[in-house]
Parts: structure tokens; C-alpha cells; sequence
């Protein structure tokens, strides 16, 4: 049972809002779908004694909860309008691959465990259970991360990170050969230098839009919220998104090509020795990881920007022709370490650090262009200045 109780058209977003009364029955068999297609949406929040095992009381007792709002990106809908509105909205559920739950996933959570536990009770009541749904119809990328961001201030918050996996989750369709993205949700850990959680991609390409290492914070994305309209443009920032992963990682791969069994010695000569833990005690521990993918990627658009390199096969070409010590990455350690000592933020200094070594290491007009040595020094001096 679904009744339409309002249709309204959202000016922010651009995109039409439908407001729906359903049954839990009906409810819980489309979003266990939408969960079941949709590998991005977080899982179930645990808690002994929890606000979530009081809200399956409370939803057995009758408790009217506040809506679900959930987002169809299915590019059609809008043009449909000759069809009544419970058609398309009717065709818009049953489309899950394509619905994303914005906000009152917890309580999604919730509906399915009291209804899949109570399920006769909930049968054979006269007045059918109903649950309020808002949702919005072919709206863009930009547009689900600003409801995303207004939405999500409930009980239990979803990430950032979490929030912008999702709005990239299309752009992994493409083939992106040997490298493995970990997402949030897949509960796994970086073991191999093709190892990247997804979450420090996107960090990385955000860098590179914005010529900016430091991270991106949810005040940033609503004040600037159209600084990722270039997602609404699919296939072509598609295609850049993957090509700036496959840059990168050429890059940590030339690394491995000329020490790939390296790990921080026990032994260290005293030029080399840091006075904490050092950054990385091997490779994938220093390039798999946001700061370093970050400092790439706003030194990458910088020298874009400038010309001093064209594009990405430009900066390809450099790292094929890259030269690697053993000894380069004990001074990097021993660099980061002192940019450390010296940094109030210390992940910020060491996103400093390796913007200023990639982009001393890939200028074509700089004293230290492709070497690694002079490089991590420039870049050192200079942070320690910044930091």
C-alpha cells in the first residue's frame, strides 16, 4: 500500500520531492533491496541498549518516527510526466540499484529487524503500520551530497568519507587493471602497494580539483558545494578520476620496480635516525595512505595549471624515467619526522611535505627536477617554513 501525500519541486536541487505514506510490509521488501544492491550504505550500528533497540519498541507500539528520505538517480524521471505520479514513483522503487537511502538508515535497520520479528503481528493489524517516505527524483550527484550533508546530523552520522564514497561509487565501473579499492563498508586493510581505500582516492582527486592537500571537511563542502559539479559531467571526469588512480599509482609501482622488498632497517646511520616511529616502514605504509596521495595530487594541478607539465601522460613520462634509492626513503622518513616535531597539525604538515617533494620532483623548470634526493630537501626546508 502506498498513498501519495504530496509532490513539492525541490529549487535547491532541482529535483522533484515525493511524499509517500507505505506499509511496513511494503517497506521493508524494497529496502532490503535497495541494501542488497547498494554495497556503499553502511552497515548496522550495534549497541547494547541502544536508541535503535528502543526504536523497534517504540515502532511496535505504534510510534509514528520521523521520515525516510531516500534519492532516485535514475536520469529519466523528471520527463515522465505523463504518467500519473504513483506510476513513476511505483517504477522508481522498484529501480533499487539506482536508490540511495539519504537519511534514516539506522531506523531502516530497525524497521526490518521488528517487522522480520514480528511479522504476524504486524499482518494482522486492521490499521496497517504506515511509515512516512520522502523521496527526491532524478537528482544529481551535487544535489545528494548537499542533502546528504543537511540530512545527516542524526544519531549516528555517516562519515564524510563514507558520504563522498557513495557519490563516487558509479565511477568504479571502470577498469582500473591491477589496483584494488577498499571501500569503508568492506571491513578489509591495505596489504600490497595496489592497495588504496577508496576514501584517500577521492581525497587525492579532490586535491587535484582544488590545487588544495589539505582535507576536505563537511563546512567546506556546503559553502562550496559546486566545487564537484563537475561529478553531474559523467563520462569525461569519469575517465579523469581513473586515470588520476592509474597515475598515481605508476607512480608508487616505479618505487617498488627498484626496491619493492625495502623495510626501515634496524640499523640506521645517524643522519638517517628519526626520534619517533618512523612515517612508513615500508612502501606501501608511506604512498598507500591519504597524505602522500593528497601532496600528489595538488602538486599534479599546479603544475598543470602552470604548464609546467600538460597533463597526465606528461607526468607519466617523468616517472618512467624516475631513479630510486634505498636511502631516499630512510630521508624521507627522517624529513617527515622533523616536519613533525616542528607542525601544529601534524597530518597536515606531512600533506604539506609531499605536495611540496611531488611538485619539486615533477617540475620540468625546477633545480630538482627527477631528483628524489634534492627533492625531499627542497621540500623539507620549504615545509618547515609552511608548517
Amino acid at each position: 500500500m502506498i498513498q501519495i501525500t504530496n509532490t513539492l519541486d525541490d529549487k535547491k536541487v532541482n529535483a522533484k520531492n515525493i511524499q509517500f505514506l507505505i506499509d511496513i510490509k511494503s517497506y521493508v521488501e524494497i529496502s532490503e533491496q535497495i541494501l542488497k544492491n547498494n554495497p556503499f550504505q553502511r552497515k548496522r550500528v550495534k549497541k547494547s541498549g541502544s536508541i535503535y533497540s528502543l526504536l523497534k519498541e517504540d515502532i511496535k507500539n505504534g510510534c509514528i518516527i520521523p521520515p525516510i528520505v531516500l534519492a532516485s538517480s535514475t536520469k529519466d524521471q523528471q520527463h515522465q510526466e505523463k504518467l500519473d505520479p504513483e506510476g513513476y514513483l511505483t517504477k522508481s522503487l522498484n529501480d533499487y540499484e539506482n536508490i540511495k537511502i539519504l537519511d534514516g538508515l539506522q531506523r531502516t535497520y530497525s524497521i526490518i529487524e521488528v517487522y522480520n520479528e514480528n511479522t504476524e503481528y504486524f499482518d494482522q493489524l486492521n490499521e496497517k503500520y504506515l511509515i512516512r517516505v520522502e523521496l527526491y527524483l532524478s537528482i544529481s550527484d551535487t544535489g545528494i551530497l548537499y542533502r546528504m550533508l543537511t540530512l545527516n546530523t542524526g544519531q549516528t552520522q555517516m562519515t564524510l568519507r563514507h558520504q563522498l564514497e557513495i557519490l563516487y561509487s558509479r565511477y568504479l565501473d571502470a577498469s582500473i587493471g591491477e589496483i584494488n579499492i577498499i571501500k569503508e563498508t568492506d571491513n578489509d586493510s591495505i596489504k600490497t602497494i595496489n592497495d588504496f581505500n577508496f576514501s584517500d582516492l577521492i581525497d587525492g582527486y579532490n586535491s587535484f580539483l582544488e590545487k588544495n592537500e589539505l582535507p576536505i571537511d563537511r563546512f567546506d563542502i556546503l559553502q562550496n558545494v559546486k566545487t564537484i559539479k563537475f561529478m553531474s559531467e559523467e563520462q569525461e571526469n569519469n575517465m579523469e578520476f581513473i586515470e588520476f588512480i592509474k597515475l598515481y599509482h605508476s607512480m608508487t609501482s616505479r618505487f617498488q620496480g627498484f626496491i619493492a622488498n625495502w623495510t626501515y632497517p634496524d640499523d640506521v646511520d645517524e643522519q638517517f635516525q628519526t626520534t619517533s616511529n618512523p612515517f612508513g616502514k615500508n612502501l606501501t605504509k608511506i604512498f598507500n595512505r591519504s597524505q602522500p596521495i593528497t601532496g600528489f595530487g595538488a602538486a599534479i594541478s599546479e603544475l598543470i595549471e602552470s604548464e609546467s607539465i600538460s597533463n597526465f601522460n606528461d607526468a607519466n613520462d617523468i616517472i618512467e624515467k624516475l631513479t630510486i634509492e634505498e636511502d631516499d626513503l630512510l630521508l624521507l622518513n627522517k624529513h617527515l619526522d622533523d616536519v613533525k616535531d616542528r607542525a601544529k597539525k601534524i597530518g597536515n604538515g606531512q600533506r604539506i611535505f609531499f605536495r611540496l617533494f611531488f611538485k619539486n620532483l615533477f617540475d620540468k623548470e625546477g633545480r630538482s627536477f627527477m631528483n628524489i634526493k634534492e627533492s625531499l630537501d627542497n621540500a623539507k626546508k620549504r615545509a618547515m617554513a609552511e608548517v
